[in-house]
This record gives structure tokens, sequence and C-alpha cells, in this order.
């Protein structure tokens, strides 16, 4: 019998086993976020922001441990020249997240 394999955890590091669609989550210095979609391609790795909840949420946030080298990528001119836009993250829901990445760095 196989260990169920654990919740995403805040700090922990998982992988791209191949290359998947994301959501795009782009925060402001104001109360307003937009999102948008992107493709990561497989390696990737990532760091998680998803808190463990119980139930468990139903979507993954992340940011790629590549953050400033994806930046430009992900996020399109318009937005990034926008003078309050502060950052942007990664999601996707719980199922698509196990299908497509894999824990290799346990959060400390």
């Amino acid at each position: 019998m196989t260990e169920p394999t654990p919740f995403p955890g805040k700090g922990q590091i998982w992988v791209a086993i191949d290359a998947c669609d994301v959501q795009i989550q782009y925060l402001f210095n104001a109360p307003i976020t937009f999102s948008g979609s992107g493709r990561l391609t497989g390696g990737e790795r990532v760091c998680i922001l998803t808190e463990i909840t119980d139930p468990p949420a139903a979507v993954v946030s992340f940011v790629p441990v590549r953050y400033d080298e994806l930046h430009d990528g992900l996020v399109p001119p318009d937005i990034r020249e926008t003078p309050r836009f502060k950052r942007y993250m990664l999601s996707v829901k719980t199922g698509c997240f196990y299908e497509h990445f894999r824990l290799i760095e346990d959060a400390a």
C-alpha cells in the first residue's frame, strides 16, 4: 500500500514533471487583482504559498523558484508597466497540481 501524497504545504519546493497551464494573479499596491493564464515548462521548481487547511484548499498557490527569470514571460508588458504592480503568483486546482507536480524538498 502506498502512502497518500501529502497536501502541498507552505514553503515546500515541488517540480513540474511536464508542461502545465497555470492561472496567474497580478497583485497591485491597491485593493485590486487581475488574473491571466500562462504555462510552466517541465522541470520548473515552485515554492508553495498555500497554508495547509482542513479541509484542503481547492487551489494550490505558488511562485516559481526562478521568479525573476520568468517574470517577463508570465507578466504582460502593460501589467509590468503599471506603477502600482507589485508581484505575481501562480495557482492551479489541487487535482491538476498533483497530476503535474512532485514534491522535491520539504519545508524546514
